[in-house]
């Protein structure tokens, strides 16, 4: 089934790099799945952490968030404060059973025509592997659109958006942008709000 199966992929690209990357593949004629459907941003550091949760609960298999390669944001570190709100959310999938491949974060430059077709087509294979949503978690579109429109709104509320805040003060005041690292910053500030997500 999974090689029949065509996700449906919502992505959140940045303008200045990764949308102009995606543009400057379809100008170069480079072929690569057809699944995603774009909104453009004008930074990943904009990107709310509920809109991929509602995004995955209205109908999307798989969301992508494409940004500027850490370090060259034109917004200085818009691109770091997104890896935090992308902790936040791998935490909350993982927390009511979803499959944490099918959000993803990474980096295509607007010269990386080629690197942005390479992640979306890998992205897309993944996600087409996991099937339709619920198929991979065992559980019924009903119950996972529910919860994830739960997960969208604790994303938020006020608890969440202050551990957020300190979150990233933290990253920057360390400047460690490791995943690892910040992925334990986002647990141990939302710890308490993510403890109240069933």
């Amino acid at each position: 089934m999974s090689a029949e199966y065509n996700p449906h992929i919502l992505g959140f690209l940045c303008n200045w790099c990764c949308y102009t990357a995606a543009d400057s593949a379809g100008v170069g004629r480079y072929q690569y799945p057809p699944n995603l459907r774009v909104i453009r941003i004008m930074c990943t550091g904009r990107l709310d952490p509920s809109f991929p949760l509602e995004g995955l609960a209205n109908g999307a298999d798989g969301i992508f968030v494409g940004g500027c390669h850490p370090g060259e944001c034109h917004y200085q570190d818009g691109n770091y404060h997104a890896l935090v709100s992308a902790s936040l959310v791998h935490e909350m999938l993982e927390k009511i059973g979803i499959s944490k491949e099918r959000f993803l974060i990474d980096w295509a430059s607007a010269a990386e025509g080629p690197n942005f077709v390479k992640i979306i087509t890998a992205f897309t294979q993944r996600v087409a592997e996991l099937g339709p949503l619920g198929k991979a978690e065992g559980k019924s579109p009903e119950e996972i659109r529910s919860q994830l429109a739960q997960a969208a709104e604790a994303a938020r509320s006020r608890k969440i958006r202050i551990g957020l805040i300190n979150a990233s003060r933290e990253m920057m005041k360390k400047r460690d942008f490791s995943r690892t690292t910040i992925s334990s910053m986002v647990q141990e500030k939302c710890a308490k709000a993510l403890g109240e997500l069933v």
